[in-house]
């Protein structure tokens, strides 16, 4: 058995300077903890996976493709494949958002 404790995985910088957590890797998928700080804001971008977002805490707009939702603490959002997705915070609350993407692709 495999237990991940979110609090206990150390943080880094992804490549655009968020600040995140690699939950799980594995083949099938991909566990990702991001931790937008306030007004911050992943600009929409499209991925070859499936994808869902479940908000851990606070609140933000979740963008699939024309469509933008406000998602709080427990909402979970689905983004197809090829979909433009993005993630903004609100300007005073943090971010803390779980993705989940199925199956792994390359790229």
């Amino acid at each position: 058995m495999e237990v991940v404790r979110m609090s206990e995985v150390p943080t880094f910088a992804t490549p655009l300077g968020f600040l995140a957590r690699k939950l799980l890797d594995q083949p099938a998928f991909l566990i990702m903890n991001l931790l937008l700080q306030p007004g911050e804001t992943v600009e929409k971008h499209v991925m070859p996976d499936d994808a869902f977002f479940y908000v851990v805490k606070g609140s933000g707009v979740i963008m699939i493709g024309e469509e933008d939702t406000n998602a709080g603490e427990t909402d979970i959002v689905f983004s197809p494949k090829n979909t433009p997705r993005g993630l903004r915070a609100m300007p005073d609350r943090e971010f803390h958002v779980l993705i989940v993407r199925s199956p792994i692709s390359a790229g």
